[in-house]
């Protein structure tokens, strides 16, 4: 019996330090969509580190437990394996304290889902520990060796590298209860959205999705009543929480942002919202990671134009690739509802300033001066994406002019903050190659001194390492860079020391709050600092 409880004291002991060890990848793990498979391909990076630490909690603490063990080997078997439990512990608090220094960008958001899986892993933990704690006693009474019974509770030190297992197979037995729980939320939300009458709205692309939406609402907000999905809810559920909320009765007007990591996703998404209008902004590498090539990124947008009723407004680099298509992807009837915009002939006199955006924007049915708060070429082309496609639902030229005026600055979407006299363009959300190139050109239009903090870009798949290298280019010449993080700053670094980029004004820190210390003690009056895509820690 005592040596039972003694197992479940340490059983309890050894997963509290387990759990609180690991939470970081309980954080990746909720960034990844609780999805396994892209949780196991983040894990799995060559150039991500954090398995490597878990391996060096592990052998430091295998190697320390087996030493103590044999050097109270003098004192009796029960001796030894008290004195060797204690650099285990040792280093399992070490782990715990070290880790925290790997802040997450993303806080881990304690929902409802998270609490049940945390119980879930929590109880895994335990139930492994226990049994693996009970097969080792046993295997020691079996082999009645004095020296085996001294060391059998050594090869305990490796549970660290089954951790992130667990947790994948936590996560597939919550997924048990929540995901069809998720499927009767979003068909009830279907249910919903089918008894009214709203106006529904989708916007869709590999950029520029939440810009756009913003942009959107403000304008057509001069004719109706709109709700919009918050933040960066794209997905079905994110969708139903948009839909269930108080925010949606009595208004006329629904938009919708739609995400997708692979085909159908947006399919799924039209069968929910049966948007009447979307706006399609453009595709680029991002996501190739989970696609393959740009091309199916192209495919898999497409399937908008069957999934919309009335027009899709799309960005004007996407007119040849669309109708390049086949006819079984996209249709002649697909086509009918596409409006290409021409931002050649939508945008005049554009003036690109370190504060501000203005030009001229050609309608249909009047001309309207734009001066606004938003930064860059990208955001002139997205206020004329998104007046062009409420032109089509059919607001005048004075109401779309009216709706501009509204337009507030986007957080972390290349947002100006002045503070202490220091410029930040707060860029923290974009992490797309076309997006960081238009941040570059924003901070060059300052005239201090130029500073750029960033982790590289994000879901390129095969293309990480030559995309990483073509921004790492772009940002030679600049007066500081900070490259943020162990996961994709590989290449960025080669790329601007390719480009002639000075060693001395290159610095890599671990996270970003180390970066943001180290700014704290070098900024100057006028300087203009860029946060250039914060990644998230599950990439």
């Amino acid at each position: 019996m005592g040596d039972v409880l003694s197992r479940i004291a340490a059983c309890i002991a050894c997963t509290c330090f387990f759990f609180l060890g690991t939470l970081k990848s309980l954080g990746a793990f909720q960034q990844c969509g609780y999805a396994g498979g892209r949780f196991v391909r983040w894990l799995r990076r060559k150039d991500n580190l954090y398995y490597n630490r878990l391996a060096l909690w592990s052998g430091l603490s295998l190697l320390s437990t087996a030493l103590v063990a044999l050097v109270f080997s003098f004192a009796g078997t029960k001796a030894a394996l008290l004195f060797s439990a204690l650099p285990f512990f040792f280093f399992c608090i070490l782990f715990c304290i070290a880790d925290r220094k790997y802040a997450f960008k993303v806080p881990l958001a304690i929902t409802g889902r998270i609490r049940r899986l945390s119980a879930v892993y929590i109880l895994l933990i335990a139930c492994v520990s226990y049994i693996v704690i009970a097969l080792l006693a046993f295997f020691g009474q079996l082999a009645g060796s004095g020296l085996y019974q001294i060391f059998r509770f050594v090869p305990f030190t490796l549970m660290p590298l089954l951790l992130p297992w667990l947790l994948v197979a936590a996560g597939a037995i919550d997924g048990l209860y929540e995901n069809p729980r998720n499927r009767r939320f979003v068909k009830k939300t279907g249910q919903v959205l089918n008894e009214t009458q709203i106006l529904r709205v989708a916007v869709v692309g590999s950029y520029g999705k939440t810009s756009v939406k913003n942009i959107l609402q403000s304008i057509l907000s001069a004719r109706f009543s709109v709700v919009a999905t918050p933040a960066s809810y794209n997905t079905p559920v994110g969708i139903a929480k948009t839909v269930t909320s108080p925010e949606f009765a009595g208004k006329q007007v629904l938009i919708a942002e739609m995400g997708a990591r692979r085909a159908g996703d947006i399919a799924e998404l039209c069968d929910l919202v049966k948007p009447d209008y979307a706006a399609f902004t453009g595709v680029c590498a991002q996501h190739i990671e989970t696609f393959g090539s740009e091309e199916n990124v192209l495919k898999a947008k497409c399937e908008i134009l069957k999934g919309t009723a009335r027009k899709v407004v799309c960005g004007g680099a996407l007119k040849e690739k669309i109708q390049s298509l086949p006819v079984e992807i996209v249709s002649p009837a697909d086509l009918e509802k596409c409006v290409f915009a021409d931002f050649g002939n939508l945008i005049e006199g554009l003036e690109l300033r370190a504060d501000s955006t203005s030009f001229v924007l050609c309608l249909p049915d009047g001309r309207v001066f734009v001066q606004t708060c938003l930064l860059g070429r990208h955001s002139a082309e997205n206020i004329a994406l998104a007046a062009l496609l409420a032109s089509e639902m059919g607001l005048t030229a004075a109401e779309i002019e009216e709706g501009i005026a509204r337009i507030s600055p986007i957080p972390h979407r290349l947002q100006l903050i002045e503070s202490g006299g220091v410029h930040i363009l707060d860029d923290s959300y974009n992490s797309n190659p076309e997006g960081a190139a238009e941040a570059v050109e924003a901070l060059l239009r300052f005239s201090g001194r130029k500073i750029v903090v960033t982790p590289g870009l994000v879901e390129t798949g095969i293309l990480d390492e030559a995309l990483g290298r073509q921004l790492g280019a772009r940002l030679a010449g600049l007066d500081l860079v900070i490259l943020v993080g162990d996961t994709q700053v590989g290449a960025v670094k080669a790329g601007y020391l390719d480009a002639g980029g000075a060693e001395e004004n290159l610095i890599v820190c671990p996270t970003l709050d180390g970066a943001k210390d180290l700014l704290s003690g070098a900024l100057q009056k006028g300087d203009a600092v860029l946060f250039l895509n914060d990644l998230p820690d599950a990439w």
